[in-house]
């Protein structure tokens, strides 16, 4: 019996019939999307992409969304599908993310500086992100992309990921 839980944790029971005993395992699946309110973000300090990308060897998805957009709300559930997929297939390895910059009719100061920062044109972007020894280097980025091109390029990352962390515990050693 297999069980997603809400909280981001997938169950599996397998029960042995000759001893009546249950094996249980539970796998975190990361597949919360971690929100993050852009003024917040900002708040923090200069390098608002070093608070999201922190660590070698994960691949890091982030959308960008806006108050008031549709594509936002029609690709909201859809990204969060994602993320409860591909944390279950790759656990651990993932970190999805969404920094929400808020927008009123006639009022777009956030909106401008969340672009003077991340450099995107429209809502909703996704960007996919390694931790590197150049830095933080980007993967991928698309505005409003079918969520099958996001999990390819997805998969094809964690092979970059695996190769600046095992880069970087080299040059640890």
């Amino acid at each position: 019996m297999t069980i997603q839980g809400e909280s981001g944790y997938y169950v599996t029971s397998i029960v042995n019939p000759s001893s009546s005993l249950a094996l249980t395992e539970t796998i975190q699946t990361n597949s919360s999307v971690e929100k993050i309110e852009f003024k917040e973000l900002v708040k923090a300090g200069n390098d608002s992409l070093a608070r999201i990308v922190r660590e070698y060897g994960s691949v890091y998805v982030t959308s960008i969304t806006r108050d008031g957009c549709s594509g936002c709300e029609e690709q909201k559930p859809l990204y969060q599908e994602l993320a409860i997929k591909v944390g279950r297939e790759h656990p651990g390895k993932t970190r999805f993310s969404n920094v929400h910059v808020h927008a009123e009719e006639g009022v777009y100061r956030e909106s401008e500086e969340a672009k003077t920062i991340f450099h995107h044109v429209a809502y909703p972007t996704y960007m996919i992100h390694v931790k590197s020894r150049h830095g933080i280097l980007e993967a991928y980025r698309a505005v409003y992309p079918k969520m099958e091109e996001l999990e390819r390029q997805i998969a094809e990352s964690y092979e970059l990921a695996d190769h600046y962390r095992k880069e970087n515990e080299r040059a640890s050693v």
